[in-house]
């Protein structure tokens, strides 16, 4: 390949921190939810796999089969499976969190935020068991809550990954 010396338009958007993906089959999403990109569609967040990257929080999605507000996976339509989920992906900041381990003034800004499972009431500040971050405490509250700055999925790959890609 050589470099280019004539013009080439490529159609693109612009990044507006809100995405959608593909729902994993069978898994059942909703609002206020912690996603990862699991093999390719969007999964509850687990904390399990070197593979798996937190994508952020769920906002939106689309099931015709629900009347509940949340969003089934189901890969098997063709040609292209549905429904999907939209997730913020902007590192959005969660307001006044409970969070498991003691708030302080002093941790704000340098305290990473980790999570069991995808139900926000589970983050923590406690490293202990934890793998990957998600997030940092971001504003004191009191002594059992405060801010968190979700990490977007670059800010996770760069804290949780030496190398990203490998």
């Amino acid at each position: 390949m050589a470099d280019r010396t004539t013009d080439a338009f490529y159609e693109t958007r612009p990044n507006s921190g809100r995405d959608s993906f593909v729902i994993a089959n069978t898994v059942t999403l909703a609002a206020g939810t912690l996603v990862q990109m699991e093999g390719g569609y969007a999964n509850h967040w687990d904390e399990t796999g070197s593979t798996d990257i937190f994508m952020g929080i769920a906002i939106a999605g689309d099931d015709s089969a629900s009347t509940d507000g949340t969003w089934l996976g189901d890969t098997s339509g063709a040609p292209n499976p549905d429904p999907e989920v939209t997730i913020d992906t902007s590192g959005v900041t969660l307001m006044n969190m409970t969070l498991a381990g003691t708030v302080t003034q002093a941790k704000v800004g340098i305290t990473f935020v980790y999570s069991a499972d995808s139900d926000p009431a589970s983050m923590t500040l406690n490293a202990s068991g934890k793998t990957y971050a998600i997030g940092i405490l971001y504003r004191f509250r009191t002594s059992t809550t405060g801010d968190v700055k979700l990490f977007t999925p670059q800010e996770y790959i760069a804290y949780n990954f030496e190398s990203p890609g490998s």
